[in-house]
């Protein structure tokens, strides 16, 4: 019969006894399920987060598309982000950004509207929701800004009622999160004020308030009005610096070439707020209408008449009667005459107020600074007078120079230091590539399941299929071998004492299994046995 040393394993493997056989067996299940795991986990691939941190409303929806789009995720533990692998990143953006994502902000904004109504909703729940979804939009838009990670914006906005002559006026909050080592400008703060206070009606921009995520006040509420009026001519003037040197430098830039040219203008503005009413007439003066009153009374004459009668006719005034003298005094002279005048002329009169705004320009200092040229040859020289006098007229054109006023410019060239040459940014390394780690783990794990095999598996095998009964105690050839290697322990049996009770005659097998064994475990003696068979046999 041939040896198959298939049926020789199971052979030996059956004859052991059953808490040995159970031992190894788990063994072998223990082995297996460890290199299964090492395959998953070298088979697994890497996952990358989608986005930032995201809402659970927003991760919800996330979620489905993903779903929908059968591209296989995860929620990390310690952050809960939404990861996917990484060859479908890409995939999933696309897929995410046809629902609208990344939704800055977050919250449910007029999406919300389109969406079935509850039976028996309140007026105050619609109400409710709608200043939410306001709520949301707006903090979607401010988020959008480069400065912001993201923004909550809240609105105390009273209600309505015709029994109230004026009511509460609407307010609102805003807390913005800036990126690290950022912060907003003026004109980045007051975007948001105005973009609030516009959205909301009968909002006025001064009962809006804004909050980093430090809690900061950044607009102005509570600040003193003289300081506030300090802030913002200081950024009038400097923007207006600003404005004048980037004249400058748009005209002398493309004669001398980009960064052959630095300048810095200072201006002196005059903040003072004037209001003057004046009241001017005019010198010339035109009669309108004129009106003459005259009052003449009479003494009474020598005609018997009482003082204050009636006479027949008025007496003629400059004539004398005929037969009167002279010399002798007139009865008819006037007792009193009086005369009144009243003349009307037409006066011009012009009113005129004048308010100055403040702002104005008292006094210009212009500074700047030209590079040396290069020659011919390459070497940087310095510019001649003719070409300095053109910089100077061009400098006093594009600021409005004004010699009234007291403006001065002052052109230097002078060379420039070179700034030190700004590294490259180095390529990333190969341990760096995510195909190199794929790789990495995938060749880990086939090492792990080599490893496996010959360190544990296979030696497992072996010891599984050394175990043998003890043998009966009739002698064979084999047995007397060992027993002359051995000399005085020939009484004893190669695997157990010969008193062990036993079958008359071991099969072939056993036989097979006892001399394997004894050649593992008792190499000289195996060594011995085979001298002397080769010995006996010539």
């Amino acid at each position: 019969m041939a040896d198959n040393p298939v049926l020789d394993r199971m052979s030996g493997f059956a004859a052991q006894p059953v808490a040995r056989q159970l031992s190894l067996l788990a063994g072998f299940a223990a082995s297996i399920a460890l290199a299964i795991a090492v395959v998953n986990w070298a088979s697994t691939p890497s996952y990358e987060p989608v986005y930032g941190a995201m809402s659970p409303a927003d991760n919800a929806t996330a979620i489905n598309v993903l779903q929908t789009s059968g591209i296989p995720y995860r929620m990390e533990q310690g952050t809960g982000l939404l990861e996917v692998p990484y060859d479908d990143v890409l995939r999933a953006r696309m897929a995410l950004a046809s629902e609208g994502f990344p939704r800055n902000g977050g919250g449910v904004g007029f999406e919300s509207l389109y969406e079935e109504q509850q039976m028996g909703l309140s007026s105050f729940m619609e109400q409710a929701r709608y200043h939410r979804a306001v709520e949301a939009e707006l903090s979607r838009t401010i988020s959008a800004m480069s400065s912001v990670s993201g923004a909550r914006v809240h609105l105390a906005v009273a209600k309505q009622s015709a029994f109230m002559r004026r009511g509460n006026e609407p307010s609102a909050s805003v807390m913005v999160s800036l990126l690290p080592g950022v912060r907003l400008s003026e004109r980045q703060l007051s975007g948001i004020i105005h973009l609030v206070a516009s959205s909301t009606p009968n909002l006025d921009s001064e009962r809006v308030s804004v909050v980093d995520q430090a809690g900061k006040l950044l607009s102005s509420q509570g600040e003193d009005s003289d300081f506030g009026y300090s802030a913002e001519q200081f950024r009038l003037a400097q923007q207006f610096e600003n404005s004048l040197s980037d004249r400058i430098m748009g005209i002398l830039e493309p004669i001398l070439g980009v960064g052959a040219v630095r300048a810095q203008v200072t201006a002196d503005m005059d903040f003072t707020r004037i209001e003057s009413t004046n009241e001017i007439y005019d010198p010339t003066t035109v009669l309108r209408s004129e009106q003459t009153t005259q009052d003449i009374t009479n003494r009474g004459t020598g005609g018997g008449q009482a003082a204050g009668a009636l006479v027949a006719q008025p007496p003629q005034q400059g004539a004398l009667a005929a037969n009167e003298d002279p010399a002798a005094p007139a009865d008819n002279i006037p007792d009193r005459e009086s005369t009144k005048e009243t003349r009307n002329y037409e006066v011009n009169k012009t009113i005129s107020h004048t308010r100055r705004v403040p702002g104005t320009i008292q006094k210009l200092s212009v500074a700047v600074v030209v590079d040396y040229v290069l020659d011919e040859n390459g070497e940087r020289i310095a510019l001649d007078q003719g070409r300095i006098d053109q910089i100077n007229a061009l400098v006093r054109e594009a600021i409005g120079f004004s010699a009234e006023r007291g403006d001065s410019v002052q052109i230097i060239n002078s060379p420039f230091i070179a700034p030190d040459p700004i590294e490259p940014i180095p390529e990333p390394g190969l341990f760096e590539q995510a195909w190199v780690w794929e790789l990495g783990r995938g060749l880990l794990a086939a090492l792990a399941v080599i490893a496996l095999i010959f360190v544990v598996l296979r030696p497992m095998i072996r010891y599984s299929t050394s175990y043998t009964p003890p043998l009966p105690a009739t002698p064979s050839r084999l047995e007397n071998a060992m027993a002359d290697a051995d000399g005085a322990e020939g009484t004893l049996a190669l695997s157990g004492p010969t008193t062990t009770p036993a079958p008359s005659k071991p099969n072939y097998h056993q036989s097979v299994a006892m001399a394997r064994n004894t050649a593992v475990e008792q190499p000289v003696r195996a060594a011995y046995v085979v001298k002397n068979w080769i010995a006996a046999d010539g």
